[in-house]
């Protein structure tokens, strides 16, 4: 008993002064780079308080400095991530700094419950309140508020969009359910397409998926709880854990064990930075709905069971998201990959039977190009960002180069 006394006052002292630690930011993270940052916020329906991140144009001291005019490109990232994935492979890799040097106003979203996001106008963070969310209300409610946000602070009617892993779900989940959002994206990017997920490869997920992938009293009960405590204790040992040699292999394999073994392009100078920012918070039921897209094949609504299916959507089972119902102006573009443990090459093919037409496809040319490598590899670049700026480019009518989406392998349909 005095030992178990010991162990939680010393977690207690660590998780305090991890507390008070200074992170940096993902706008200190753009600024160290010599680029302009600007923080924005936006409150949801439902009183949530966002935090958007806004690179206006290129490095200070460009000739051109104004952000007037310039396209549009909105951010969203993955699970339990945030806008500071975006920015951690720096200006000669990072999408939203070769963006922004290729003339465009790059915005970068939160989804609630993470690190920037853990506000509301009556509800505590502490609250099972707070966190009684899924992926459902990141993708209907909070994402078109933050693109409502943006394009009216910018005075454009259109914008591009680029989603990694979670921020692919969420535009799937808009798009479907919100008809006039298929009419503001010039062009989308969809990393990693997180929809369908019956063939899911991760260990880790599809063992606690027999756990938390169908309502029961346990998830229940930890899908109310605050987790800002774990994801304190974790971003606190990262940044030391990791820099250590022989203890860094361990963080990749923590990494490869989630989202795909042996992948050797993870830029493994980001492992401090990666696992400081990773995980940025979120609710758990996020994470129990992608177990639940395991179990049940679907890509649907988050379930409840059937009293509160009945209560919430009127039948026993929650309602699938229509896909067909996606048809923005211009082609979607998708980039998948063999070793994605989260996407596999089954259910890309099933998500390419519902919306083939809709879509260019383009399959990773590397056999071992995992979940992670779409924004954290130090060859994303040449893999992924130039053909997504390519694109944005020919579409806007300025210089582009068409071979930069020549070098992807045959698709798998």
């Amino acid at each position: 008993m005095n030992f178990l006394l010991l162990a939680w006052v010393i977690l207690a002292t660590f998780l305090e002064s991890v507390r008070t630690q200074s992170y940096l930011t993902t706008c200190d993270r753009v600024r160290r780079h010599g680029y302009p940052c600007d923080t924005h916020s936006v409150t949801t329906a439902d009183g949530y308080i966002l935090t958007m991140f806004r690179v206006p144009h290129a490095h200070y001291g460009d000739a051109q400095m104004s952000a007037e005019g310039r396209p549009v490109v909105f951010l969203m990232h993955c699970l339990l991530g945030s806008s500071d994935i975006w920015v951690l492979n720096g200006p000669e890799t990072a999408l939203p700094f070769v963006l922004a040097d290729a003339g465009y106003d790059v915005w970068m979203g939160n989804a609630r419950g993470n690190v920037y996001s853990e506000n509301h106008i009556s509800l505590s963070s502490s609250s099972p309140e707070f966190w009684s969310f899924a992926l459902d209300e990141i993708g209907v409610i909070d994402l078109p508020a933050k693109l409502d946000y943006v394009m009216k602070q910018t005075q454009q009617k259109k914008l591009h969009y680029v989603g990694y892993s979670q921020g692919t779900t969420a535009f799937m989940m808009a798009l479907s359910t919100i008809p006039r959002l298929n009419g503001v994206m010039k062009t989308s990017h969809l990393l990693a397409p997180v929809a369908f997920m019956c063939h899911m490869k991760s260990p880790a997920v599809r063992v606690a998926s027999e756990f938390f992938g169908k309502p029961n009293a346990l998830a229940d009960f930890l899908g109310t709880l605050p987790v800002q405590g774990v994801w304190e204790l974790l971003r606190g040992l990262g940044p030391t854990f990791c820099k250590n040699q022989i203890f860094s292999q361990f963080c990749v394999a923590i990494l490869n064990f989630i989202t795909g073994w042996d992948s050797p392009y993870l830029n493994r100078t980001l492992l401090p930075d990666i696992i400081q920012t990773l995980p940025a918070g979120g609710s758990n039921r996020q994470i129990f709905q992608y177990m639940q897209s395991f179990i049940s094949c679907h890509f649907r609504a988050y379930d409840l069971g059937l009293r509160g299916n009945m209560e919430r959507y009127g039948k026993p089972y929650p309602p699938d998201y229509k896909l067909e119902n996606i048809h923005p102006e211009s082609p979607i573009q998708i980039y998948y990959s063999d070793n994605d443990f989260f996407v596999s090459l089954e259910d890309v093919q099933r998500l390419h039977k519902i919306i083939g037409n809709k879509a260019s496809w383009h399959r990773i040319q590397f056999d071992k190009f995992n979940h992670f490598d779409f924004t954290l590899s130090y060859n994303v670049k040449s893999c992924v960002n130039s053909c997504v700026v390519d694109k944005i480019q020919e579409y806007e009518g300025r210089p582009f180069n068409g071979s930069m989406c020549d070098h992807f392998k045959p698709n798998v349909f």
